[in-house]
């Protein structure tokens, strides 16, 4: 089997095949849609602009924080509670 003409990465299905299954899919869609419409949203999905670059490094900034922070139950901030009282009656 020879490898897509489009990708060149994928072998294709059959000898006489051109093209890969997902190749071909795309393929197929470009010519459905209009090809100027196909590359807009695959721009406004896939690629991003530098402010939206920082909004990402943000989210996951924070994300990583969040993980970091360490979360009391009630029972533990009752019994740290607790325990200061006790101190100042001895």
């Amino acid at each position: 089997m020879g490898y897509c003409s489009f990708c060149n990465e994928e072998q294709t299905p059959t000898y006489w095949d051109y093209y890969c299954e997902n190749c071909a899919m795309l393929r197929r869609l470009l010519k459905i849609h209009n090809s100027k419409k196909c590359c807009e949203i695959l721009k406004r999905v896939l690629i991003r602009n530098p402010q939206q670059i920082g909004y990402k490094i943000d989210a996951e900034i924070t994300e990583d924080n969040a993980h970091k922070i360490p979360v009391k139950t009630r029972s533990q901030t009752k019994r740290l509670s607790v325990i200061p009282e006790e101190k100042t009656k001895m």
